[in-house]
């Protein structure tokens, strides 16, 4: 049997490379192939010839080595150019089995990486399971203060106000008084589902939203919330079993009554005149054009960085008590700003920066403003794929993803099925209002039946559409059984694809809704969904029972269609149909004889060879 062609790339991961570092990649023909007297490599740019061409020294027979430097953050295509007998042949990549092969015919390229030089994230990320609080919502906990005057209180698990105040608004006032020493009380909970990062939404006082992300004062926890005490306890506690703690930041902007914003908007020779964008006219440039409360930050000026990032500013304050940061709306933070509070507080304590992305993040981030992200690319290709059958978009976002970040942000990135910015995994998979043409949680957006033309303008209804939201909250017990069944095959995908699974509090249990507030209820504590619960609590178990073979980047398809889909991890696969009937999927010969570590439904698993008969709606995990 001929031995296989060996290519060391000799990097950080098989397609990494560190910019404007120098790599060594060795290149070993097997002798039974012939006598290799020359090899070259060549480099080239998406679209372009290539502009690096490296002669290759031989180091012993057949055996050849090659130095270079990539220039450039970005991708790279790699192949060699060799002469075995006196002929010049090819070394491409079989991407499938990741095996080199020679060639004289048009196939794939390696694709190389260049990355940030020395971009590391904390040991600890590494197979986590996290999961997304609201403080106020998650748990009442025994340190309860007395009730701010002007607030808006309700009782636990009633339904957030969804209709306008008496000035004809829509606010975020709805106070339930979920604080961080409820978090704390609950830590057993968080170990039982295997959970390790805890990730909270901000803390920052903030005299009239409940959600925090828009502070009336940075330097404060809110009130009802805890104290800053109360936030070391919860720390030291959690850390001490084994789970971290990430809080949630929203740096961006302020809120309008902050004093710093209104001792700039009274007095236009205020020095902190200049932390905002005031206009000649007295005005100012607010969040999203939209939202008159939220006045931007000017982050290039000097003093706001240093206010946010300076030795003795906000991220120090908070970060002796936390172990990372998630930064809202980081696509609106400037890079001038981000890598300031990156470079001063990075591994430092070996925090962890996960940064809200809705789009693709320039790779010149990655490793100096933060170390991962908001997957939502994930989010809706698993749905895509779940709801509609659409393999074909699955892949296409897969690829993108892991050929486009490096492998340390592919590992610390956030795999989440529903936030606080979507609607709920449950209500989703109901499918009412769910649309094709865009991202599922998009189903508000032009065209819809809640737009109609008035007065020569598109006009959307949101009262009729809040109504509508809060009629249609309720799942009927068939929908539900339905939902269900495909939470089971969605959360394995989550859990078993690249990236940390993201559990929103309460979709683990049951919860459901709609759009804010609808997908923002209390935690249902005295109301848990059992079935959605233990199948979380087992794969969670599952997962970390296996978590060598689970995490990486890597994740090779070997089977998809609409109704089939399975994909190797490292020494292991994932299975799944989301058919109504029974299916057959073909599994690679090394698996024949894998053990079943989980399985989504109840009985023995069909086996024959590596033939694997997968009744409705179902998945599973399988080690070598």
């Amino acid at each position: 049997m001929i031995k296989q062609i060996e290519v060391s790339l000799n990097c950080m991961t098989a397609e990494n490379f560190q910019v404007g570092k120098k790599h060594e990649i060795t290149l070993s023909i097997p002798k039974e192939m012939g006598e290799c007297t020359r090899a070259r490599m060549f480099f080239n740019r998406w679209g372009e010839e290539p502009k690096i061409i490296v002669e290759m020294r031989q180091t012993q027979e057949n055996n050849f080595l090659g130095e270079v430097t990539l220039p450039q953050l970005g991708n790279y295509y790699l192949h060699f150019m060799v002469q075995i007998n006196g002929m010049e042949m090819a070394v491409k990549i079989n991407r499938e089995k990741h095996m080199p092969f020679l060639t004289n015919e048009e196939s794939p390229y390696w694709r190389i990486l260049a990355i940030q030089k020395e971009f590391t994230i904390p040991k600890w990320v590494y197979g986590a399971t996290v999961y997304q609080l609201f403080v106020d919502r998650f748990f009442e906990g025994k340190n309860v203060l007395e009730k701010i005057p002007g607030r808006n209180y309700r009782n636990w698990g009633e339904m957030p106000n969804y209709k306008r105040n008496s000035e004809g608004k829509f606010h975020n006032n709805d106070f339930f008084r979920g604080n961080i020493s409820g978090i704390t009380e609950k830590l057993s909970y968080f170990k039982k589902l295997g959970v390790t990062v805890l990730y909270l939404s901000p803390i920052f006082f903030s005299k009239y939203r409940y959600d925090g992300y828009a502070a009336t004062d940075f330097t404060m926890v809110d009130p009802d919330k805890g104290t800053l005490m109360d936030l070391k306890e919860l720390h030291e506690k959690a850390n001490a079993m084994g789970i971290h703690v990430i809080l949630d930041v929203a740096f961006n902007h302020c809120n309008s009554d902050n004093p710093i914003f209104q001792e700039a908007l009274k007095n236009p020779n205020s020095p902190y005149r200049s932390w905002f964008y005031f206009n000649a006219d007295g005005s100012y440039k607010y969040w999203y054009d939209l939202f008159k409360d939220m006045p931007i930050f000017n982050q290039s000026n000097p003093a706001v960085q240093e206010y946010f990032a300076g030795e003795n500013g906000i991220v120090a304050k908070f970060g002796e008590f936390v172990d990372g940061f998630r930064f809202d709306v980081s696509e609106e933070l400037k890079y001038e700003f981000l890598s300031k509070i990156y470079e001063k507080d990075a591994r430092k304590s070996e925090h962890l920066f996960i940064g809200e992305a809705w789009n693709k993040v320039p790779l010149e981030r990655l490793g100096t403003c933060i170390d991962g992200m908001t997957d939502y690319p994930f989010t809706d290709m698993m749905y895509k794929w779940i709801l509609e059958g659409d393999f074909d978009y699955f892949q296409a976002k897969l690829k993108d993803v892991l050929e486009n970040y490096p492998e340390e942000t592919i590992c610390c990135s956030l795999n989440s099925i529903d936030t606080h910015d979507t609607v709920r995994a449950l209500t989703i998979l109901r499918g009412k209002w769910m649309r094709k043409d865009r991202e599922v949680w998009k189903i508000d957006e032009y065209p819809s039946k809640w737009h109609i033309f008035k007065n020569g303008r598109i006009v959307f209804l949101t009262d009729e559409f809040r109504e509508d939201e809060a009629q249609s909250d309720v799942l009927e017990p068939q929908l539900l059984r339905k939902a269900v069944e495909d939470y089971k095959i969605l959360t394995l995908l989550q859990f078993t694809l690249p990236g940390i699974p993201c559990i929103y509090y309460g979709t683990e249990v049951g919860s459901h809704g709609y759009k804010d507030p609808f997908n923002r209820k209390c935690f249902p504590w005295e109301r848990i969904n059992k079935k959605t619960f233990h199948h979380t609590r087992r794969l969670s178990k599952a997962r970390m029972a296996n978590i060598e073979h689970l995490k990486g980047s890597y994740c090779n398809i070997f089977a998809g269609n609409q109704n089939i889909l399975g994909y190797e991890r490292n020494g292991a696969i994932v299975i799944f149909n989301r058919d109504e009937q029974e299916h057959q999927i073909t599994v690679p010969k090394e698996y024949e004889s894998a053990t079943v570590v989980f399985k989504t439904y109840k009985g023995e698993m069909q086996k024959q060879c590596n033939m694997i008969t997968l009744p409705r709606k179902a998945g599973a995990i399988l080690v070598k």
